[in-house]
């Protein structure tokens, strides 16, 4: 006998959710995370609808909610237009988006999983090795500050993120794969004047992206995405050409008058696209180990939460033997591609080059 039905590595946003479900279907599931949280992990912040209804299935919603302000109108600048949205969606309860720093999403979630009894958490531990049995992944080594530990189970989750322990054990191959094109730079500032209503702010001017979006902690999230030819000079002085690109931009520089940078600077050029072959036998990944896109358009928490809860559903009708392993992990492969395929593509092809999207964008409203 296993000595539990579950092991995920990983605890940040899609492994949080796919413990948290799978408590709430009663399953004893180990959860390893290699950090201490609350912690912070170089991320996008920004999530909509999709995510928001994983939270409220968890029951988190409103704590969620209340961390930071919702952002209920989409304000687009594109190349001296001014588009303003109200956010849209089925639901009109979820009519908006939220930025919250991951120190704060991944906590609440974090602390979700501890009101599951059947859920066991282990935090500093990092997975070392796999433990295979007659072909089958069937637990994990790892170690922490102060000890080793070993734990079998019927299937082992990595949802560990973009540099994943498992899937690089595990070598699946990719079925889809789009090369970096992108850089991205972001830090938070106190001061930035609002628009008025608390909005998800884009400038849009050219092949770069800006993005200024109130998140928790009384602090404004300003993101710069941008072609990776320019990254090494960025690199160089990333707060200096931050500045210089801010007082750039017309809509946004009349406002920096009391802006103060409240954080370093953080950044990577590292992120291509890829969909790896999610499951085998006795392993499956989710999140950013199965699926990663650049970070422009901001849709790496939706996407995690959504394939977790797909996962978690897949999970849960396996381990009540109402169907077979491969039959639960080809629906939830089938799933996950299904609802990602759209924005998934999108995202790729528009990393290389923003501007065909912005000039569609205009041209839809007469504006171009």
């Amino acid at each position: 006998m296993s000595d539990y039905e579950i092991i995920i590595v990983g605890a940040r946003v899609a492994g949080s959710v796919l413990a948290a479900r799978l408590g709430q279907y009663g399953h004893r599931v180990l959860l390893l995370e290699k950090a201490h949280l609350p912690s912070d992990t170089l991320s996008t912040h920004f999530f909509r609808a999709p995510a928001l209804r994983a939270f409220e299935r968890l029951g988190v919603l409103e704590a969620v909610k209340s961390a930071a302000p919702p952002l209920k109108v989409m304000w687009n600048y594109i190349d001296g237009h001014v588009i303003s949205e109200p956010v849209e969606a089925p639901e009109e309860h979820l009519r908006f988006f939220l930025c919250e720093r991951r120190i704060t999403l991944d906590w609440i979630l974090f602390q979700r999983v501890g009101r599951e009894s059947t859920v066991e958490v282990r935090q500093g531990a990092r997975v070392k090795e796999l433990i295979w049995r007659e072909g089958r992944v069937a637990g994990v080594r790892w170690t922490g500050e102060n000890e080793t530990g070993e734990a079998s189970a019927r299937a082992v989750i990595g949802a560990d993120g973009f540099y994943s322990t498992l899937a690089g054990a595990l070598q699946p191959a990719f079925e889809t794969r789009f090369p970096v094109s992108r850089c991205m730079y972001y830090t938070y500032f106190h001061g930035i004047e609002p628009l008025g209503e608390p909005s998800a702010e884009h400038h849009f001017v050219g092949d770069t992206l800006t993005y200024v979006f109130p998140t928790d902690a009384g602090l404004t999230l300003v993101a710069v995405s941008m072609p990776l030819s320019e990254f090494p000079a960025f690199k160089k002085e990333p707060l200096k050409k931050l500045r210089m690109h801010l007082e750039s931009l017309p809509q946004l520089a009349p406002r920096l008058g009391r802006a103060e940078p409240a954080a370093e600077v953080k950044g990577a050029g590292n992120i291509p696209g890829y969909q790896r072959v999610p499951y085998g036998p006795g392993w499956a990944l989710v999140g950013d180990a199965h699926q990663i896109m650049d970070p422009w358009s901001g849709m790496g928490i939706d996407h995690a939460a959504t394939h977790a809860t797909f996962l978690a559903d897949a999970l849960d009708r396996w381990l009540r033997e109402e169907i077979p392993w491969e039959t639960a992990m080809s629906e939830y492969h089938r799933q996950a591609r299904a609802w990602s395929e759209k924005t998934y593509r999108r995202t790729c092809t528009y990393a290389a080059d923003l501007r065909p999207m912005t000039r569609a964008a205009l041209q839809r409203r007469g504006l171009a």
